[in-house]
């Protein structure tokens, strides 16, 4: 994991035309301890930090770099996060309040197919959503990473028969809406707005950002297809003073 991520910290400076001499603020998610990544990439950041939000890991970083820089504590985060199956195979079974016994009464499935799985089945009761529909999503995903040098299944498109045709994981989840198990990590610099001036590349400047934290448990929700993100996303907006109409571009997590 501390390879994969030191690589692409390496790929993110070369990329920003900056020294890792130039960092003096570190982000990573729940797996790497920040004095050990620290350690491993010869840093030594005035300001470090783990964050551990599961899928909003990646945003959370962000938001938690940018306000780092804003309360004067640093001024250059690295964020970096990453992992690989060997990390996942030794940390073992999920710590307290993850495991439940409504959702999991004979122990994990692959990934967090236990909860997806009961999220998809109450979306279709209380929406009509088709599998056919639900498969598309995973066509498309694999669409956007057809000529993607990095993708596993680069040049390997899917149709929806093929995902409605093999089997079932978690059903009513098929094998082919289920993460590939893979080795990977990612990395960015966020600095201050002036500092991003000097970059050899056209920065991207954080308007706003917005966070709302989860229930652990599917059954401790409320209303498990509402995700936080109907709180979160409009305090970004809020702060940003946009809205969904002036948006171009969006990405979202599964």
């Amino acid at each position: 994991m501390y390879g994969l991520c030191a690589e692409a910290a390496r790929l993110a400076l070369e990329d920003a035309g900056l020294r890792k001499q130039d960092i003096n603020g570190l982000v990573t998610d729940g797996l790497a301890a920040p004095a050990a990544m620290a350690e491993y990439i010869d840093i030594r950041p005035t300001f470090a930090t783990g964050v551990s939000m599961q899928g909003a890991s990646g945003a959370t970083s962000t938001t938690v770099a940018a306000s780092a820089i804003n309360a004067g504590l640093c001024d250059t985060v690295l964020i970096v996060i990453g992992s690989s199956r060997a990390d996942r195979a030794r940390a073992g079974a999920p710590g307290p309040g993850v495991r439940s016994e409504w959702e999991e009464p004979f122990g994990m499935a692959p990934g967090a197919n236990t909860g997806y799985g009961l999220i998809y089945r109450r979306h279709m009761h209380e929406f009509g959503t088709t599998p056919e529909q639900m498969a598309k999503v995973a066509v498309d995903q694999r669409f956007n990473a057809l000529t993607n040098e990095n993708a596993v299944f680069r040049g390997q498109p899917i149709t929806i028969e093929d995902v409605l045709s093999s089997r079932y994981i978690n059903e009513p989840l098929h094998l082919l809406e289920s993460v590939m198990p893979a080795d990977g990590a990612a990395a960015c610099i966020v600095t201050t707005a002036e500092r991003a001036k000097s970059s050899p590349n056209r920065p991207a400047y954080l308007l706003g950002a917005g966070l709302e934290q989860g229930a652990a448990n599917i059954w401790q929700t409320p209303r498990m297809t509402t995700t936080p993100t109907s709180v979160s996303a409009p305090r970004a907006f809020e702060m940003a003073g946009y809205g969904p109409a002036d948006m171009q571009f969006a990405e979202f997590y599964d």
